[in-house]
């Protein structure tokens, strides 16, 4: 990132200064996406998508993110329907994705295209 206030002449505009949340994907490549994000100048944060004790730190994840990505491929339904009810109560950004691929995930951010709520 250009390390200044960013406006859309930024190449890192769409990424600069802001925090993705990844739920579920593809728990090994999590070094991946964080590497992509932050080459963009942004922040990861991580959910391996399980709601086995509460959601608590999910919707924790889910709050303090910009921007919100659920492979669906990688998560189950209940995890899903989770995070969309949470990004559609506290007003986020969210992409429902066919799968956790890289190439996904970057065409995505590159452009901003895509399924959103």
């Amino acid at each position: 990132c250009c390390g200044r206030a960013c406006d859309d002449t930024c190449p890192s505009f769409d990424l600069c200064q802001k925090r993705v949340l990844i739920v579920g994907g593809v728990e090994r490549m999590e070094t991946l996406y964080r590497s992509f994000i932050e080459r963009g100048g942004g922040e990861l944060d991580y959910h391996n998508g399980s709601l086995q004790g509460g959601t608590r730190q999910l919707e924790k994840c889910l709050r303090r993110a910009d921007i919100i990505l659920c492979p669906v491929n990688c998560n189950s339904h209940g995890a899903c329907v989770k995070v969309k009810n949470l990004a559609k109560k506290h007003h986020k950004t969210f992409y429902m994705l066919p799968n956790g691929s890289l190439s996904t995930i970057s065409r995505l951010l590159g452009g901003h295209e895509g399924e959103t709520s």
